[in-house]
């Protein structure tokens, strides 16, 4: 990804949070000399102390699955939020641009046993359950469903080999444009440009 000095992010706390907030990814690996990608929640999980790992599941009806043995690097893009930015909020330039953030990660794919798979699906269920009225529980799947979606699917997790990021929040602008930039994300009413006002207001203020 190209992403120039200034807009790289280097603290791993910074990244990790930014994953498990933005868990909706891009797998991608080479199919037959060709990009091949699948949108899919990938989880970053931390197996030991200071040691990462992406984990998810495909169906076995994807043919992505079929390149989980075939030793290549798979990368897994995480983005959102974006925002577009108008030149007639800046105090002279007049040319547009887009805000965005966004997370590479390159790595080698290992096919989970079904206890390991058992387990990453349960820590998704209960993720994305914690806010619902009437929780969901692995528990409450009955077995014989449970074994034919375990049959359905192959789970696999990622090594972190390589992370590229890019937190492009107009890092070049001065301080004018950048407080004027802040307050018409923050006027537009949407969520995206919020979080792009928000990341940008935390990080001036902590002098990036």
């Amino acid at each position: 990804m190209y992403a120039p000095k200034q807009t790289q992010e280097h603290d791993f706390e910074t990244i990790a949070a930014f994953i498990r907030k933005h868990a909706f990814a891009l797998l991608l690996s080479v199919r037959d000399g060709a990009p091949y990608g699948t949108h899919i929640p990938v989880e970053l999980e931390e197996k030991g102390p200071g040691s990462f790992v992406l984990r998810g599941h495909l169906a076995n009806a994807n043919p992505q699955t079929e390149d989980f043995s075939s030793g290549q690097t798979f990368l897994a893009v995480f983005t959102d939020p974006h925002a577009y930015i108008s030149s007639s909020w800046y105090e002279k330039e007049k040319i547009p641009t887009w805000n965005y953030i966004a997370v590479h990660i390159y790595g080698k794919l290992r096919i989970l046993s079904e206890a390991e798979l058992v387990e990453s699906l349960t820590r998704l269920m209960n993720k994305y359950e914690a806010s619902s009225e009437h929780p969901v529980r692995m528990a409450d799947v009955p077995e014989k469903a449970m074994q034919a979606s375990l049959k359905a699917i192959t789970g696999f997790e990622m090594s972190l080999d390589k992370i590229e990021t890019r937190f492009k929040l107009s890092q070049n602008r001065n301080d004018r444009d950048y407080a004027n930039i802040i307050s018409h994300l923050n006027a537009t009413g949407d969520t995206q440009a919020a979080e792009i006002a928000e990341e940008m207001a935390k990080r001036r203020q902590a002098g990036q």
